[in-house]
């Protein structure tokens, strides 16, 4: 279990990586001088509090806390609402092959891959973390 934990670490890491320039985006229309309404500025700070706080999580999965359990259970509203998943990754299969098929599965399975992931966090939890 200790070794799944550290899994979701890196999981979190290449989310975070790969988010990083969508982050920078939203973080440049914030800095910006465009009148942005109380949606679109809520919206873009709890993007950027659901990026930062996958740093937080990822290194208290590797090392591996309870704390970065319950930041999981945290994040997960935010990992729904913008599609920060955790196996995003494979989306980018769609670069490489341009099958019809392909792109209609990916996301399904992605949301699975998330759902699997928090069974694990919980069974975790359970058995390591009374």
């Amino acid at each position: 279990m200790l070794w799944t934990q550290r899994f979701f670490a890196l999981l979190d890491v290449i989310c975070l990586i790969l988010l990083a320039q969508q982050a920078y985006t939203q973080y440049q229309s914030l800095l910006s001088n465009e009148v942005l309404t109380s949606l679109e500025f809520f919206s873009r700070t709890l993007f950027l509090l659901g990026w930062f706080s996958l740093i937080f999580s990822a290194i208290l999965l590797a090392i591996p806390k309870k704390a970065g359990l319950w930041l999981y259970y945290a994040q997960l509203p935010l990992r729904l609402i913008f599609f920060i998943f955790s196996f995003g990754f494979i989306s980018l299969l769609t670069y490489i092959v341009n099958w019809q098929i392909i792109t209609n599965i990916l996301m399904p399975l992605i949301v699975f891959g998330e759902l699997l992931r928090l069974y694990y966090s919980v069974q975790i939890h359970k058995v390591y973390h009374k």
